[in-house]
């Protein structure tokens, strides 16, 4: 150990003895010694099974342990925090804290970590603040959680980097620079999650990861070229993410990512729905300028679902019918099923005239006049093709206003659905 890393009592602890798991229990048992007097918040985190097993230490190991790192707190107010390290230190030698309960908060500042630092299975109780530090060795968290607030502000990731099967609370990775891949593959991320002016200089995997609140990749200055970042099954609960500023590698995976949808968007007020969608509208314009037609159709849907909520109610009902009838532009088989039910409905419709009519039910049999019907009422749907033709009728020897009325009104309807079965066949087998 190194003379600055002497310095700091948090860093002897977390070292006190050379078996990580004895250092892992007299760590959590200090933890628990300095929460003790402050029973609402002792009790708060025994709610916490990871905090309710730990073991207590006893007077004689305590007073060891105060013995040997003399400077250590015995006692510490309920907002910390622990510094684990000095300013501007160097750590030379790797850093295990797996499995460590941090019941306080934790500050890292201006700290160089030469070796490995692990987070394993760790537990953050309150905030972790982590300012100015360069990970050299890299930086492992799986399975770890961590607490109300985590800042990895203009930190260096030189590095690989590890966050899988990690919780966060609110997670601040302003400015912070990946230099190597990093992953954060089954994260949640419960609250914020900012990466706003964060630099990817390799690739960055968020697959699986869970996003239930506001997300930010915004860069102000685009000075570092698009790299491969992938949000494959990633669900984003509540907002969208934001690209503002950020150009996108081609190779930029959205595949099976889900995104919020009305319901859960419907309690939110009418300036973030209008930042919600001018999100989609740019993440639209920069993957339909990578040619991925898929996955600009995808925020093509979500601008428009958002655009037709914030519409003024009279042109409401349009957005609400270019979705049902063809989802934006983007399904041919909408269209199929509404030319399905079309025929079916105005079959009845024209059973029920034509059937009323005298004159007609005596000329032909039920059969006989039920096929007319189905004829009329595919001719009718096909009209632009000439299918009158193929289908000739006596029905319409005597039009009345009604048969001129439903006809019309099919041949309408059967226009509006072929349109939108060309344009969703035209968007899923990229027709141009």
């Amino acid at each position: 150990m190194t003379a600055a890393e002497e310095d700091t009592p948090w860093l002897r602890l977390a070292r006190i003895s050379r078996n990580d798991e004895e250092n892992k229990r007299l760590w959590n048992g200090y933890q628990k010694y300095l929460l003790r007097p402050d029973i609402d918040e002792y009790q708060r985190q025994m709610e916490n099974p990871k905090f309710a097993d730990i073991v207590d230490l006893s007077d004689a190991e305590i007073h060891s342990i105060q013995t040997e790192i003399p400077d250590l707190p015995k006692e510490l107010g309920k907002h910390g925090p622990i510094f684990l390290t000095n300013r501007n230190t160097k750590i030379q030698r790797g850093l295990g804290l797996d499995g460590f309960y941090f019941a306080f908060r934790v500050v890292i500042e201006n700290t160089t970590f030469k070796r490995l630092l692990s987070l394993c299975d760790a537990q953050f109780a309150e905030h972790l603040d982590a300012f100015k530090c360069d990970f050299e060795g890299g930086l492992i968290a799986i399975n770890a959680n961590f607490g109300s607030t985590t800042i990895f502000s203009n930190c260096h990731f030189i590095g690989r980097t590890y966050f899988d099967n990690t919780k966060f609370e609110n997670a601040i990775f302003d400015q912070a620079n990946f230099q190597n891949a990093c992953a954060f593959e089954n994260v949640e991320f419960a609250g914020r999650a900012v990466f706003k002016d964060s630099i990817f200089t390799n690739s960055a995997n968020f697959y699986c990861v869970e996003f239930h609140d506001f997300t930010s990749f915004d860069l102000a200055a685009a000075s570092s070229a698009a790299v491969p970042l992938s949000f494959q099954y990633a669900e984003f609960f509540k907002r969208p993410p934001r690209f503002f500023g950020r150009a996108l590698h081609e190779d930029t995976d959205w595949t099976g990512v889900k995104l919020p949808d009305s319901k859960a968007q419907a309690a939110l007020p009418r300036h973030l729905l209008e930042e919600d969608k001018r999100a989609y509208e740019q993440l639209r314009i920069k993957c339909g300028a990578l040619g991925k037609v898929e996955d600009e159709h995808l925020f093509f849907r979500k601008e428009m679902e958002l655009t037709g909520r914030l519409s003024p109610w009279y042109t409401r009902a349009t957005y609400w019918l270019y979705r049902l009838v063809s989802d934006y532009g983007y399904s041919y088989w909408r269209p199929i099923a509404g030319m399905g039910w079309l025929w079916a409905l105005w079959s009845l419709f024209y059973a029920l005239h034509f059937m009323a009519r005298d004159q007609l039910h005596l000329c032909m049999d039920r059969v006989e006049l039920l096929r007319s019907i189905a004829g009329l009422s595919f001719a009718n749907i096909f009209a632009v093709f000439g299918f009158y033709r193929r289908f000739p009728s006596d029905l319409l020897v005597d039009p009345t206003v009604v048969t001129v009325l439903l006809t019309v009104s099919e041949t309408l309807l059967g226009f509006v659905f072929l349109f939108f079965l060309g344009l969703g066949l035209r968007t899923r087998f990229r027709l141009r």
